[in-house]
Formats: C-alpha cells, structure tokens, sequence
C-alpha cells in the first residue's frame, strides 16, 4: 500500500510534537532506520563494500539507542511482491543508469553485504530483529500496539492506524547527556485532526495509491489539483458507515478492482480495530528463535523472521532469482551467474526436488534478458535434513558439507583447516570454490581476502583493545600495533582515475556473490560452520590495494616478512594460506583424475 500524498499532508498539518526517549520500548522501522546509511558512512562503494568502516557507522548510529535505555525492536520487510516484467524493467533501469554514467559521476550504487552487515550488527550488539516475509507493515503496527510504543519511522501514516511515529531523522542526542529528544506524531492526535474516527479504514482505503480502483474511486469527490486529501476526509465524514462500501463500489467498474478494493479495505479494518497477535508480535514475545520443523506449515516464515533463512530466498522458493546490480564490466556476463549453481542447490533445498526451474532476471551485455534455468542433481537432496528434530533439537545431518564434498570433491576441508580458525573455514571453501568453479585467475586476489580477514578481524580486535585501555600493554599487544600499523597504508583511498580495473572488480564482485549465498546456504542447512562476520573479513578498498601492490605471493609474503618477521600474526596468516592451498591443490587433484564425476549437477539455458 501506497499512502504518500497522505504522508505529505500529515508533515504540512505539522501534527507533531518533541519528544524525549528515554527508558522505553521502541518499534523501528528497520528498511527505514538504514536507508541511505552506507552512503552517509561515505564508504566507498565502486570496488565493493568497506564492510568494517560500515559497521563501525551503523554501531555508533545504534549506540545512542542502547545509551539512552531505549529497547529496539527491530522489523524489516523481506521481498516486495511485482511481476517478472516489472523486475527486468527495474534491473534495467539500474543497468542503464550504471552504462551512462561516468565514472566521476557514478551515481550511489549498494554494494552486497550491506543488508547482512546490519543484521550481523544488531546481532553482536544483542538487538532483536524481525524480517517479514514480505510487507512489513502488519508487523510494525502489531508490535508497536502490543508494547504499547512509539514506531520510528518515515512512514508518519501509521499515526492513523493506532500507533505514534517518530521520522528516523528527527532523533538528537543532547550534547553531554545520553538523553535522546526527538519530533513524535502522536496518534491521538493525528486521529483528531482528521476526524473521520471508526471510519478512518474507509478513508486509508481510498487514498491508496498503489491500489488499481484509486482513479475511479477519485471522481467521488470534487477536488482542485494538488489537494486531493481533505475532500475525500470531507466526503467520507459525511458517510454512514454502513452505507460506505456500497457507494464506493458503485463507483468501480471492473470486478478486479472491485475484489481488490474489498481486500484492502478489509485487510486495513483489521488492522486497525482489532489488536495484533500475528507471528511477529510472538516472535519478540519468546527469548529464544524458532525452530524449524517439518510438520510446521509456518516453517519458511518463521525461519525469514530471525535470519535463518535469507530473504533472497523469498523470490528463489517461488523460482525467480534476480541478477546482480554490480556491473563493473559489461563485456563479462552478469556477477550473480558465478553462483548459480549454490543459487540452485538451495532452490532443490527449499522445494524438496532433485531439479531445479529458476526464472533469472539478468544482465547480458548492457541489457537486461530473462532466462529460464534448469538444473538437476543427481545425488539425492533430502529437504527433511534441513529441519531440527522435534524432541532434541539437533539436527540430523549436515547438508552443507554434503553440497561442500559434491562441488569440491576432494576438498576433504575439516582436516586440511583444522589449525586455521573457524570463523574463516566459510571463507576459504569459496575461495576454492570460485577459483576452481569459475576463475582460475583469482588465485592472488584470494590471497589479498584472506590478508584482509587477519587484519580487519584478530588483530582489530586486539588494537581496538589497546586503544581503549582493556589490554595491558604485553609484546603481544605491541605486536598486533605493529602489524596493523605495518599495513594500514593499504586501506588508503584508491584514485579510481588512475587505478581502476573493471575485470578485476567485476571478478571480486562474482566472489562476493559466491561467498554471500554459500553463507546464505551453510545458515538455511543449519550453520554447523560459523558464518562469515563480513566486517571482520572484507574491506574491499584494502584488498584492491594490496592486489595492485603485490606481484605474487612470493613478493607479498617477502614485503610482510620485511615489515613484520616473528609477528604472531604473520604465523597465523601463514597458516591460513596454508589451509587454503591444501583445500584448492586436494580439488585440482582430484579434478585431474577424476574429470567424470567431479559435479552431477546438468544445467540447461533458455533465453526469452
């Protein structure tokens, strides 16, 4: 639903009043709340995502909240629903606005991870958050009823529905004090100034904007232009409310529109007279998440809501998948088909089948195509070993490393990585995954990820320590300073005029993509492998850098060497290179000897 005149006119009534929030509920609007934020964190964004210095913006942001006792409650929307042709007219909009745009002008794109960061954010900072399968109005409106709290948020509309909202931008944190003032639209009222009362679901109904009836149902009213609200609060005053509805539908001539009209009509009486126990108001009820059983019939909303399963997978389990956004190199195919075959798995996963048939809306050149994909494995995918068991809570098996040995035969990863850390095993398998399944030639930009992965994660972690006197200053402190300070010359702003390779960022954005849906993929079939925290695993600024820099492993090992001998971490980094080498030379092995059955996986293409 659509309301944005509505929410105009509610800004120009000036129906708010200042606030001070302190010690309280608050329902936030997540879709809202971090709108823009990656932009305004003036990360750059051309070479991927400078994952820790996001994190670091988004914490701060958050941190205000939690000083002032305000408890969040966090409730974000999951898939929006549109048709196959709307989706390639929105890809190809964006495809277009990349193609002309030069690069000193390259409008704001969103790099990937983005969405995951906050999550993985508000998870290290224990703010509970909810994702909704699709709108997440229901859920905003139910929870805020239920706690009996304001919602922040830019949709000010909601303060018709029963609840008071507060604009994510008018929140101030008073100099010297933890006390937060902010601008409130309270629902009282806003409810009174508008004064149509129990008949406030006709007036939302019809000023609707997404609806399909909204034109027919404007010529009920004589209106100027520019001033479409007030006659249709003045005529629905004049109503009896049981006579409302048949008038309207008079009105409306096609029995679509008519059916449409009853629907929404009814879906916003709902909410706004009776109050809410829907799965979100349980949801932040419980102190523990879901669980995922097979015999219940709410099992994929219930895994949407608390991460488990990723919204990307919304689309995917009704078969469509959209391609990427990322188009570095137009002369390369769309980043997203790098992963197809991790996108395809999880498809037979979610809809219990041996194939899969996947609509994909994507790039090809500098046009958008819709491809139909099908693809069959031939090792039996069993949807149950996805689920816990119902009196234990374990899980039967893990699927994930049966997808991990049907891709990477050979790999024989928990052996070869049982002295590198486990927070990077995720990591690695797709390094050796987008090396052997798609770019040969990746092989020194692994080695630059995995760099990253030490610096921005172990050795952070302990400089942070340092930096706010929770260490003690030992050798191994100095150690972890050295280190960073060694090559913190890498994350040193990149002049995009003189040092910009749209292949080699195009290649770094197919692995990201990799990487993210083997994440999404190891979180659906359980997470028996820690998943990858990207802001302690990738800043895509540092690793371009020492990409450029480096010649080989050879050089980049001599230049750490020179720099850092006998540093703990360097021993550590070692380690980690070593793990990866022996994950990739145990594939190519077993790939050179075992060519036949390497992958039984068929796929076929088919281009609209």
């Amino acid at each position: 639903m659509k309301f944005t005149l509505l929410r105009q006119c509610i800004k120009d009534k000036n129906f708010s009043s200042p606030h001070i929030l302190s010690d309280c509920d608050l329902v936030v609007d997540g879709d809202r709340f971090f709108k823009d934020t990656y932009r305004k964190s003036e990360c750059q964004y051309i070479l991927g995502p400078d994952c820790d210095k996001y994190a670091e913006f988004i914490t701060n942001k958050l941190s205000i909240f939690l000083n002032s006792h305000v408890k969040c409650h966090f409730i974000f929307r999951g898939a929006i629903k549109s048709s196959i042709d709307k989706r390639k007219e929105i890809h190809e909009r964006i495809v277009y606005d990349q193609t002309v745009t030069k690069m000193s002008l390259v409008s704001h794109f969103q790099p990937l991870f983005v969405q995951d960061i906050q999550k993985q954010v508000l998870e290290e900072m224990d703010i509970k958050y909810f994702v909704c399968e699709y709108d997440s109005m229901e859920a905003i409106i139910g929870v805020a009823k239920k706690l009996k709290c304001p919602v922040l948020t830019d949709t000010l509309e909601y303060s018709l529905f029963g609840v008071s909202c507060i604009p994510t931008q008018s929140v101030l944190c008073v100099r010297g004090s933890k006390t937060l003032i902010c601008t409130i639209y309270d629902n009282e009222r806003a409810k009174n100034a508008i004064g149509v009362y129990n008949k406030t679901p006709m007036l939302l109904t019809l000023l609707n904007e997404s609806g399909s009836y909204y034109e027919e149902v404007s010529e009920l009213t004589d209106y100027m232009p520019g001033d479409f609200i007030w006659p249709v609060v003045k005529w629905v005053k004049r109503q009896r409310e049981g006579t409302m509805v048949s008038k309207v539908l008079e009105r409306i001539r096609g029995e679509e529109e008519k059916d449409e009209f009853k629907n929404v009509y009814e879906r916003i009486r709902m909410l706004y007279e009776y109050p809410f126990c829907n799965l979100a108001v349980k949801y932040f009820q419980r102190n523990r998440v879901h669980g995922l059983y097979r015999d219940d019939k709410k099992w994929f909303a219930k895994g949407i809501s608390d991460g488990r399963i990723a919204p990307a997978y919304i689309d995917l389990k009704q078969g469509v998948v959209l391609g990427s956004t990322l188009m570095n190199d137009p002369k390369r195919p769309d980043a997203l088909l790098a992963a197809l075959e991790i996108v395809c798995y999880s498809h037979c996963l979610l809809t219990n089948s041996q194939s899969s048939t996947i609509t994909f809306v994507g790039r090809r050149a500098d046009k958008t195509v819709i491809q139909e994909i099908y693809s069959r494995w031939n090792k039996k995918i069993q949807q149950r070993d996805i689920f816990t068991k119902q009196r234990d809570g374990k899980r039967l098996k893990s699927v994930f490393t049966e997808f991990v040995e049907e891709v990477l035969p050979g790999s024989d990863f928990r052996n070869h990585l049982l002295f590198v850390p486990v927070d990077c095993w995720l990591l690695i398998i797709t390094l050796v995954y987008y090396i052997v399944r798609k770019n040969k030639d990746f092989i020194n930009a692994a080695y630059c990820i995995l760099l990253s992965y030490i610096v921005l994660g172990p050795v952070s972690k302990e400089v942070d320590k340092l930096k706010k006197g929770e260490s003690d200053l030992r050798l191994h402190d100095t150690d972890s300073m050295s280190f960073y300070d060694n090559l913190k010359c890498m994350f040193k702003k990149v002049d995009l005029h003189q040092r910009y390779d749209s292949s080699t960022v195009h290649s770094f954005s197919e692995f990201q993509h990799c990487l993210q849906y083997m994440n999404y993929l190891n979180k659906l079939c359980g997470e028996n492998i820690p998943c990858t925290v990207y802001h302690d695993t990738y800043n895509a600024t540092f690793i371009y850098n020492t990409l450029m820099f480096m010649e080989n492993k050879n050089h980049l090992m001599k230049y750490l060497k020179s720099k850092v001998a006998g540093s703990r971490w360097l021993d550590m980094y070692k380690k980690v290179v070593s793990g990866f080498e022996n994950c990739l030379s145990a594939v190519e092995k077993f790939d050179k000897y075992n060519v036949e059955s390497r992958v039984s996986i068929k796929m076929n293409y088919k281009v609209w």
